[in-house]
């Protein structure tokens, strides 16, 4: 989608949010207007990492017979729940489920390189606790606008992604870190501690204002644009409103109608002239409950805030 300038916007969609069919799903995306996908698992199909050389083919194709590009791969969700606490930066292997994820990334690295995606996706470790009913770590995430990340925990996530990027720069592929309010990149300023702890070119990151805001971030689309913008390679596009941060009551929102600042994101891409998917996502619920409806909804609102853009609104 093009504004006044020469500059253009690519429109993109996280497909799990619709869950449908996988050839429903396509259909519904180029229908509502994406450019580019993105998907985690296929329904009733394998896990992706199970899938033989054949079937990924045969999904890559259909995602080309719809009109629309496959621009990351994300073979499963590795490093997702894996509580750093349950690594050691000197035996890191000895860890079985790190050693699973692994084995998903590598499998993810043979898949972008044979459709010649370059990209894959990996999450960054849980925090202390996060998958417990308690969460006994958020508060004080909250108070320091994302946590802070001991040096014995940096040690953990260096030792952890060198093998990631070591696979990486052999296969010529970029290692795209996501961000989550459950894991060590929840903010920018912690990711690009992160990033350049780890010192790899490959490392890029699809940037997640809404949840950089959920974390207590609220410069994200300023200060935050500036730690993320050598690194950027896609956005997580959402919309929410905190009601009460430290206690981690908040509200997803249509795009537009949460606490992220999107005109100021959207200027800044275009006036800096980067390169980025934005890739649409939902989770709020509209009256009807249509996950298709509120994809819509999304889709409409990301347009008319690249219209107010491009009218220097």
């Amino acid at each position: 989608m093009k504004t006044g300038t020469d500059y253009q916007f690519k429109l993109g969609m996280f497909l799990n949010e619709l869950k449908l069919p996988f050839d429903e799903s396509l259909s519904v995306a180029s229908e509502i207007g994406a450019e580019y996908v993105w998907f985690s698992n296929v329904p009733d199909m394998p896990e992706i990492v199970d899938m033989t050389d054949s079937q990924i083919d045969s999904i890559a194709e259909k995602v080309k017979g719809h009109g629309l590009n496959l621009f990351l791969i994300s073979a499963a969700n590795p490093f997702k729940q894996l509580h750093l606490t349950d690594i050691d930066a000197h035996s890191i292997q000895d860890n079985e489920e790190y050693r699973k994820d692994l084995a998903e990334i590598a499998r993810s690295i043979e898949i972008a390189s044979r459709l010649d995606v370059r990209s894959v996706l990996t999450y960054t470790f849980a925090w202390p606790g996060e998958y417990s009913a308690a969460k006994p770590t958020w508060p004080m995430r909250w108070l320091t606008r994302g946590g802070v990340i001991s040096d014995v925990d940096m040690d953990k996530l260096q030792a952890a992604f060198q093998p990631v990027v070591e696979q990486a720069e052999k296969a010529d592929v970029d290692v795209v870190l996501s961000m989550m309010p459950w894991n060590y990149t929840n903010t920018t300023s912690n990711f690009r501690r992160i990033a350049e702890r780890i010192g790899s070119s490959r490392v890029k990151v699809m940037w997640g204002p809404a949840d950089n805001m959920n974390c207590g971030e609220n410069d994200v689309a300023t200060a935050g644009f500036t730690n993320v913008r050598p690194y950027l390679h896609s956005l997580h596009v959402k919309d929410l409103h905190v009601k009460n941060g430290i206690e981690l009551d908040f509200d997803y929102k249509p795009v537009g109608e949460g606490d992220v600042d999107f005109l100021s994101v959207l200027r800044n891409l275009r006036d800096n002239e980067i390169d980025v998917v934005l890739s649409l996502a939902t989770h709020f619920q509209p009256a009807n409950g249509s996950r298709v409806e509120a994809m819509k909804t999304n889709f409409e609102n990301i347009r008319d805030l690249i219209k107010q853009v491009e009218s220097g609104d």
